[in-house]
């Protein structure tokens, strides 16, 4: 009889157990998609999306939240629109976490993390006193109101190339030396070192760079000025 109710015992603290746990990551899921900043919009090949501990395969509208990381695997791209309608295109093997977001009637500021790969990122421009939109790299920060551009990451080094108006980058090691990188243009930043001056670049050279992440198709602005095609590498 003792060991009929040991074992009783022990099936109900079991329960109770897998009731708590089913719980805690409810609330912490439900809390979490209350911060939704986002939604996808295409997903092409193998994308998955990692939440707290979870790892999900994402559907078309699924939500964004802040920490979310975005990984694609080869052959493989998504898209992102996020609550301001700014626009990210996630190349192959790429790895992307929504850091910071918020927005509302004063305020914007989004923090998006590049930790390997590339991006193609179309910033809304909003009528806002406060707007900060920061793509970050490894070695790079990348700031921008109202612009495109593209970003690769290679090794030690991120490359910044700008398709509307002009953006900032700098190297968090050295915050103080920014470099403005007009359209159509493209800076590289190493580790340890300050961005490149920048240089112009021709529409095939970055359509056939973004062809190499699967985001040739997301190309847009182009308005290259003749002669603009002799970039030095």
């Amino acid at each position: 009889m003792f060991k009929n109710m040991a074992g009783i015992k022990r099936f109900f603290i079991g329960l109770l157990y897998i009731f708590f746990s089913f719980l805690f990551t409810y609330i912490c899921i439900s809390t979490a998609l209350a911060d939704t900043v986002g939604r996808f919009t295409d997903i092409r090949g193998d994308v998955s999306l990692k939440r707290i501990k979870t790892t999900i395969k994402p559907s078309i509208n699924d939500p964004v939240v802040i920490k979310d990381l975005v990984i694609t695997g080869e052959v493989s791209r998504t898209k992102l629109i996020l609550i301001d309608n700014s626009l990210l295109n996630i190349g192959n093997n790429s790895r992307v976490e929504i850091t910071d977001f918020l927005l509302d009637r004063d305020t914007r500021k989004g923090i998006i993390l590049i930790k390997t790969g590339a991006l193609h990122a179309k910033a809304e421009s909003l009528a806002v006193s406060n707007s900060r939109f920061e793509i970050r790299t490894p070695t790079a920060v990348i700031g921008a109101r109202g612009t495109e551009w593209f970003t690769e990451t290679e090794g030690e080094g991120t490359s910044i190339y700008s398709m509307s108006q002009s953006i900032a980058v700098y190297n968090p090691a050295y915050p103080n030396q920014m470099v403005t990188i007009p359209e159509n243009h493209f800076s590289k930043v190493m580790k340890g070192s300050v961005p490149t001056p920048p240089q112009a670049y021709c529409p095939s050279d970055l359509h056939i760079i973004m062809k190499r992440w699967d985001l040739a198709g997301q190309q847009t602005s182009q308005k290259v000025k003749e002669g603009a095609c002799e970039v030095k590498r």
